[in-house]
């Protein structure tokens, strides 16, 4: 018999498969079935019977009434956003942290206040059944290490602007910021480094041309805020005398490895550009989106992935709660689609054989007493859709480690 680390029996097993001719997506929960898991990865999905027969583990876990689902993906937020929680700020909170001091250069948090703010963060999002998130905030060091102790995956994207902040001085500090974080964490299994464009509006169209070249030869991705209001695209089209679509599309940054988040405010000039370059799209929930365009513009085509966006807009950065807006769709819209748009759909996104063990156990009994109830027809993957679902999360593997036991993290 070959060797396992790790063997779950749960009550059932999320599954789920993208359709070709725009049907919704095939979302169910499979009962009587188990996982296997070795070090990082999964090896097999089947009975239980059949996975004792093949393999000795050294561990079994019996989880009768637990769902296990892959681990969600948060494609665009902010961590340190979450220093401003409890502000009445209406706004987006990406701006807390760059706060300047009185001097107008000093920071307003200490380095040690802002590393355990980030770790708040990412640990909530765990606890809330996220495994991976794409982090755009300032302090990037900081961001990076809170995020390697925790033990999230993070795809963390180094701000580029020359507005004014406590971090840095220019665009192109950031630039040199981000480069050196990328030779830092250039083989971190779970880390890794992007550009990120806070603001098409406060950055010159040279220094997005050299973003764009170092993207191109260290192949770096690229997340930008990008049409989040019509006040946002009017602002770059004051600087740019373009859209900020038409402004990236001329430095070569629109294509499949770009993550464009928010998206709201397009023309059908826009709508065209991103579909022609299948620009992955990052939905981040807004409070004024139903003033703007409908996100049905969007082809079968075109990757899309959910974004808690900043603390303001998603209190704890609660993917679950993102879903909620979607129903079944977006529980694919967190998992197999954000997975896609960050490029890692080979290692995470659904549970299979082959790939990351980033795995999420949910107690199904808080979210229906009736789970083990004869007779009674409970549909589980639309239980996921209530906004809800992260009270049900119990426990949290990340590439099989187990981050989360009992709804307590492990330090």
């Amino acid at each position: 018999m070959t060797p396992i680390d790790l063997l779950i029996k749960p009550h059932s097993i999320l599954q789920s498969a993208l359709t070709s001719n725009g049907a919704p997506p095939d979302i169910s929960a499979l009962s009587g079935m188990g996982i296997a898991i070795q070090e990082r990865h999964i090896v097999a999905i089947d009975t239980p019977a059949r996975l004792s027969a093949q393999y000795q583990a050294n561990q079994t876990l019996d989880l009768p009434n637990h769902l296990l689902m892959p681990g969600l993906i948060n494609a665009q937020g902010h961590a340190l956003g979450i220093v401003s929680r409890g502000s009445a700020a209406p706004t987006d909170v990406f701006a807390a942290p760059l706060a300047l001091g009185p001097d107008t250069k000093t920071q307003a948090f200490s380095d040690d206040e802002l590393f355990a703010a980030a770790q708040l963060a990412f640990t909530e999002m765990m606890l809330a059944g996220t495994t991976t998130c794409a982090d755009l905030s300032p302090f990037s060091e900081i961001v990076a290490k809170a995020a390697e102790s925790v033990g999230i995956h993070a795809q963390i994207s180094v701000p580029v602007t020359d507005e004014a902040n406590a971090w840095t001085d220019s665009a192109q500090e950031g630039l040199e910021r981000a480069l050196t974080l990328h030779d830092t964490y250039a083989r971190h299994p779970r880390i890794g480094i992007a550009l990120g464009l806070p603001s098409l509006a406060h950055i010159d169209r040279d220094t997005l041309a050299k973003a764009a070249m170092y993207a191109e030869e260290l192949g770096l991705a690229v997340q930008v805020l990008l049409h989040q209001s019509p006040a946002h695209a009017l602002a770059i089209e004051t600087r740019h005398g373009c859209t900020g679509i038409e402004l990236l599309e001329s430095v070569g940054l629109l294509g499949p490895n770009l993550q464009a988040a928010h998206v709201n405010a397009l023309d059908d000039t826009d709508v065209e550009l991103l579909r022609r370059y299948r620009v992955g799209l990052v939905r981040c929930h807004h409070p004024f989106e139903h003033q703007m365009r409908n996100w049905t513009w969007m082809s079968q085509e075109q990757p899309v992935a959910l974004g808690s966006g900043g603390y303001g807009m998603n209190y704890y950065a609660d993917s679950f709660q993102s879903i909620s807006a979607h129903g079944l769709s977006g529980l694919v819209l967190a998992t197999q689609g954000a997975a896609q748009v960050l490029g890692l759909e080979e290692n995470i996104g659904t549970l299979a054989a082959g790939k990351l063990a980033d795995v999420v156990a949910l107690d199904l009994r808080v979210l229906d007493a009736r789970i083990h109830a004869d007779g009674v027809h409970v549909d589980i993957p639309r239980l996921l859709t209530l906004g809800r679902a992260n009270q049900a999360v119990t426990d949290v593997w990340i590439a099989g480690s187990r981050r989360i036991n009992g709804r307590q993290f492990i330090d």
